[in-house]
């Protein structure tokens, strides 16, 4: 299924188009770290490769949720950077003997750095990342970053469905599958956010062909699914999703 970008850009749609996605695959197996909170109270693991996080458990270590949550970057005229290719990373612990991580992520042309802390709260099922930019004043105020997620609810990419919700005036990103729910929030709320199909619709494919985020999306139901929102660095250069 196909969809016009000339005659959409700007405009809020219900359900997105491109049902239902491309082929869902998982992630990388290459991983450079993996995490836990320190209270059996959570039952919450993650993984981590390529500078991102990968995988998130819940609520046992062998029932996957998630394929992997990144960050886009473009300044909307001359580049886009998807965090796990483009960006030079290195990563450490944040302490020694803690599974929580500390990442830095750097642009090779060295307009931006991404410093990321990555870890699993003890006691609501929920993994948190505190994201820092480092800029110059010039380029922060032209950076435009993207959270990017793909749910796989259930252990598995088919039959995900996505919805933009807002609660207490701050706009949610919620996936659901069966009785399993998933939602991504950022403590200043999302600038835009979407979902959308992968590979048709969804916010990679949005931001790679023209650098903005044209398609608004409410829905994205029963299929391979994404959800994106921007973050307003302006007001809030430390991030937490």
């Amino acid at each position: 299924m196909s969809d016009d970008r000339s005659s959409n850009a700007g405009v809020a749609f219900g359900v997105a188009f491109g049902h239902a996605g491309m082929w869902p695959r998982w992630t990388s197996s290459a991983k450079e770290g993996v995490g836990t909170p320190y209270s059996a109270a959570s039952r919450v693991w993650f993984t981590l490769s390529h500078g991102i996080l990968n995988e998130i458990y819940y609520p046992m270590i062998d029932r996957p949720q998630v394929r992997e949550m990144q960050f886009l970057i473009t300044d909307g005229e001359t580049f886009f950077h998807e965090e796990k290719r483009d960006l030079e990373s290195t990563i450490s612990y944040i302490e020694e003997h803690t599974l929580g991580y500390h990442i830095e992520s750097a642009d090779r042309g060295r307009r931006y750095r991404l410093v990321k802390e990555i870890v699993a709260d003890p006691h609501p099922q929920c993994v948190l990342i505190h994201l820092r930019v480092e800029a110059t004043i010039a380029w922060m105020n032209r950076l435009r970053i993207y959270a990017l997620l793909a749910p796989h609810l259930e252990v598995g990419g088919w039959g995900n469905s996505a919805q933009r919700l807002r609660i207490a005036g701050i706009t949610i990103l919620l996936s659901r599958k069966s009785g399993t729910y998933l939602a991504m929030g950022a403590t200043e709320g999302f600038i835009e956010a979407s979902c959308g199909y992968v590979g048709a619709s969804d916010g990679w494919q949005d931001l790679k062909d023209n650098l903005k985020l044209d398609w608004d999306y409410e829905r994205a139901d029963d299929g391979n699914v994404a959800v994106v929102g921007q973050i307003d660095l302006p007001s809030a250069p430390n991030f937490n999703p």
